[in-house]
């Protein structure tokens, strides 16, 4: 478990069933005492004479964090087992990071309220669903966000998803950016991948391919239906998922290798190089440069889509921009700079 609220209500070390489900069904995870007040759905007729439909209680989100091909094939196939630790370290910073704008539903019409306080249970993967009896490499957290937050006064209340699906690509850009630091930081040569991906270098387009069936099933999906865009596509993976296998862990790894020797070996070559490659560490004049440009890039491109720009837009995109070159810190800070310059709209 992982949180500010989780320290308060003593949750620590690995996620414990009776737990979860007390935390699903808004209750105290230890005492079982009702916290958030269940609201089952219900039509009514509002001031305007239609008919509204209230929300029930949910459980909570899933905000999922998955490495880049390239990284999951080093780290699972490779065996670097250091990436796992890196990959868990920056699903770790993206998550605090995300934390600090959770908001209590209050209700009415008062305002949300932000309180940084939530409960999360983590659980990591390292294969996506068999397409046709192979399941695919493919590194991945699910961190399973409870519906329940405490305010200031220490109220128990129910999140505010909407600021949730606000910093959602602010939190996928923090956990890139970590991931690419640390990546070079390991001796990895990395580039910029086709969605701004932090990639590592030394693999085929072929073998990528090949490791990838989940994705080509979700595209052949979308182009047979002609839909494209990031709603489209979750609604294909939702329709084209296939059934999980029990596959031991044994079979899956032998899979991965037999696959990886039909390639030539490409993962072990690229562990192998890069151990051989001295670490990439950056100046911190460099870190320095490299926030102000992330900076200036994303203010330009903030201008260009709206006057005022909510400052996880901004954060985002400088940190995709520096990939790894400058890391939260650097990038927070030149941030804080320019808002007391008065050189951001905010």
């Amino acid at each position: 478990m992982a949180g500010q609220l989780a320290a308060r209500f003593g949750l620590t070390g690995e996620v414990q069933e009776e737990q979860f489900a007390r935390l699903s069904e808004g209750q105290h995870p230890v005492t079982g005492e009702q916290l958030v007040r269940h609201q089952t759905a219900r039509e009514y007729e509002n001031g305007r004479g239609d008919m509204v439909r209230s929300m029930e209680h949910r459980a909570g989100w899933d905000a999922t964090f998955s490495a880049p091909k390239s990284v999951s094939l080093t780290a699972l196939v490779g065996g670097d087992d250091r990436i796992r630790v890196a990959h868990r370290e920056s699903v770790t910073v993206a998550l605090n990071e995300m934390e600090t704008y959770v908001q209590a539903r209050i209700g009415g019409n008062i305002p949300a309220q932000t309180t940084g306080a939530w409960v999360v249970a983590k659980f990591e993967h390292d294969s996506s669903r068999p397409v046709e009896g192979y399941a695919a490499p493919q590194l991945h957290t699910h961190a399973v966000v409870f519906n329940i937050t405490e305010t200031v006064d220490g109220d128990t209340r129910a999140l505010q998803p909407q600021e949730l699906y606000k910093t959602q690509q602010y939190a996928t850009a923090v956990y890139r950016s970590e991931l690419a630091a640390r990546l070079q930081g390991m001796g990895y040569e990395i580039e910029r991948g086709e969605h701004g991906q932090p990639a590592i270098k030394g693999y085929s387009r072929e073998y990528m391919e090949a490791s990838s069936p989940r994705r080509q099933q979700i595209k052949d999906h979308l182009a047979e239906h002609g839909r494209t865009g990031p709603e489209a596509a979750e609604i294909a993976a939702h329709h084209t998922r296939g059934n999980k296998q029990n596959l031991s862990h044994d079979e899956v790894r032998a899979q991965h290798q037999a696959m990886a020797t039909a390639h030539g070996d490409q993962p072990q070559q690229v562990v192998v190089a890069a151990a051989q490659r001295p670490a990439v560490e950056l100046a911190p004049e460099g870190s320095l440069t490299a926030a102000a440009n992330g900076m200036s890039y994303a203010r330009e491109r903030g201008m260009e889509r709206e006057a005022v720009t909510d400052e996880r837009s901004l954060m985002r995109d400088a940190l995709k921009h520096t990939m790894g070159e400058a890391r939260l810190p650097e990038i927070r800070a030149e941030f804080a700079r320019r808002v007391e310059a008065l050189e951001l709209s905010l």
